[in-house]
């Protein structure tokens, strides 16, 4: 299946792939589910150690036992193998979550402890995924866009923000997303201001109040 490469005149072309699939072709999550469902079901169902394994399309993370990390991955490495598929040594990593924390779907997760000392799991977006809401605001509200009406700007912005909270938005990520509400208004705020050349204080000219009533 070819995938598009960029020649330096800025002219697109055709490249075709000897193995594997285009990075977001359409057909990579259905055959993915092909060949990685016995996997699913090898390593939750079959597994010693009650290893537990996550996918999406190709993207995984299987979490084990203390100690069983190294044996599990080699296990996983002869399966693929064996089908004729290898692992993305590049983006494959041994951790302990409880140390170091990963990223996985655009999530950060970590492992932490409460003020009552309880251990809990920590769900809240990656700061990749905070910095693209940052560039897809900004492509919006920016001093080459002050002069359209300020409802196509907020026309546009509504579904940006929705669609990401709705995301990203778990009950232990709060914090994270006031953060992000608070950045937006401030955007937006800051937007209208130049937008009419105003004179007078940002934060009176344009509260939180009018914002939304407005």
């Amino acid at each position: 299946m070819p995938s598009g490469k960029e020649d330096k005149d800025g002219t697109r072309r055709g490249v075709p792939h000897r193995c594997g699939t285009p990075q977001g072709a359409v057909i990579s999550p259905l055959l993915a589910k092909v060949y990685l469902n016995p996997l699913d079901h090898g390593v939750n169902h079959k597994c010693v150690g009650q290893a537990r394994r996550v996918r999406y399309a190709e993207d995984f993370v299987i979490a084990c036992r203390p100690g069983q990390a190294q044996e599990v991955l080699e296990r996983t490495t002869r399966w693929l193998k064996a089908k004729g598929l290898k692992l993305n040594q590049s983006k494959t990593r041994l951790g302990d979550i409880r140390q170091t924390g990963i990223n996985f779907l655009g999530f950060n997760l970590t492992w932490r402890q409460s003020l009552k000392h309880r251990r809990y799991l920590q769900v809240e977006p990656s700061q990749k995924s905070r910095q693209a809401l940052r560039e897809a605001l900004g492509g919006i509200l920016n001093h080459w866009t002050i002069d359209r009406p300020i409802s196509e700007g907020v026309r546009e912005t509504n579904p940006v923000l929705r669609g990401w909270a709705e995301y990203f938005h778990y009950p232990n990520s709060t914090s994270v997303m006031r953060g992000r509400q608070r950045y937006s208004r401030n955007r937006l705020r800051r937007w209208i201001w130049r937008k009419h050349a105003c004179t007078s204080g940002l934060w009176t000219a344009f509260s939180d109040e009018r914002r939304h009533t407005q």
